[in-house]
């Protein structure tokens, strides 16, 4: 089998399974218990904290909480950074579900929700962000790089020009398609960063949150007061542990991950477009005229697994970031996402590229 959906979740690295097991049998014990073994663990649980903090490059374990998911994370940024007579919000319209939903239903509660356009490369437009950032903004969201597209948006750029209008507005970035890919250093410059586990080879149902200061959010889930009374419920130390083992084995291979997606978009056949052109982790792209979902599952006959687009609004008609950026609703239709990981090889693109002409071929009737 070969394996082109790293974007919506990754193979378990044996150093996460083996910590995984055991924490789960071994060494299964509470973290908040009182006795050695259960303030061990804790212990474990905070040099997690430290590799995450050191990456990230900040200087405190204290700013990161660990969550269910990286969804879970997103909702703690946003509605526990809301607050009674919050100024105007904005979203870009790239976000995960798991952002622009919850800015639906902020929006629909009544609170003042904007969304700011992208351009046709994905990423954020720059003039539509400057029109709608005011000095009345209390909290802006925008992803790192986009779970779709691979579009990477310039993050220090769009703090500079957020500390220029409103330097008291909030700053969150759902990180989860950067982090352990790309090399990034938070410089303080960012109030919350969102990630996850499963992107780079560790368990799912494990998310963290970088947050700058604690004292700005207010916990959504409460409970036993667990993660500085932030995210209540017992530690998944299991869980914790198999993302300590993925960060353990984080191997930045941006050149090598750049060369299979350059061998790809060369080497395919026929007329289609690229739909942002960012990370190397992600390569969307379009043929008009040809329904995608077809294109999918024809490449899953031949053992070859990939994607329309995001897991988790795979099931919905349409694709709303495409859309915003301006693409028709043929070369929507006609949208497929290829995603790689430190696994794949130019041997499986190679594969890739040949059977894909095939079917696009076949299906043009050429």
């Amino acid at each position: 089998m070969i394996y082109f959906d790293n974007a919506s979740t990754t193979k378990l690295c044996e150093t996460s399974l083996k910590y995984i097991n055991d924490y789960s049998t071994n060494n299964f014990f509470n973290a908040s218990s009182i006795y050695r073994q259960g303030a061990e663990n804790k212990k474990e649980i905070d040099v997690c904290k430290k590799i995450i903090a050191n990456i990230l490059g900040i200087d405190f374990k204290d700013n990161i909480i660990f969550t269910g998911s990286a969804t879970e994370s997103n909702n703690i940024a946003i509605q526990g950074s809301v607050k009674k007579n919050f100024g105007k919000l904005l979203f870009s319209e790239g976000e995960h579900p798991s952002v622009y939903n919850t800015a639906l239903n902020l929006k629909n509660k009544g609170y003042d929700v904007e969304f700011v356009k992208l351009n046709k490369d994905g990423e954020v437009d720059i003039d539509d962000y400057k029109i709608k950032l005011t000095k009345d903004t209390s909290f802006i969201s925008v992803m790192h790089i986009n779970n779709e597209t691979g579009a990477i948006n310039n993050l220090d750029n769009l703090v500079d020009m957020k500390n220029r209008i409103c330097p008291n507005a909030i700053f969150h970035s759902d990180g989860v398609q950067a982090f352990g890919k790309i090399k990034y250093v938070l410089n303080k410059v960012i109030d919350l960063y969102s990630i996850s586990a499963h992107k780079i080879y560790g368990p799912k149902g494990i998310g963290a949150l970088y947050i700058k200061n604690r004292n700005k959010i207010n916990p959504i889930i409460f409970g036993g007061g667990q993660e500085y009374n932030l995210r209540s419920g017992t530690e998944n130390v299991p869980s914790i542990m198999g993302f300590k083992g993925a960060l353990e084995e984080i191997i930045y291979k941006y050149d090598d991950i750049k060369k299979i997606k350059d061998y790809i978009i060369t080497n395919l056949n026929g007329d289609f477009k690229i739909n942002g052109n960012g990370s190397p982790y992600i390569l969307s792209i379009s043929f008009k005229g040809i329904n995608g979902e077809t294109i999918v599952h024809m490449l899953e006959e031949k053992d070859i697994l990939i994607s329309r687009g995001s897991a988790c609004s795979g099931s919905k008609i349409g694709n709303r970031v495409l859309t915003s950026m301006g693409l028709s609703n043929d070369y929507v239709k006609g949208s497929i996402r290829l995603s790689f990981s430190k696994n794949n090889t130019i041997d499986e693109a190679k594969l890739v590229v040949e059977k894909l002409n095939e079917i696009v071929s076949r299906l043009k009737g050429i």
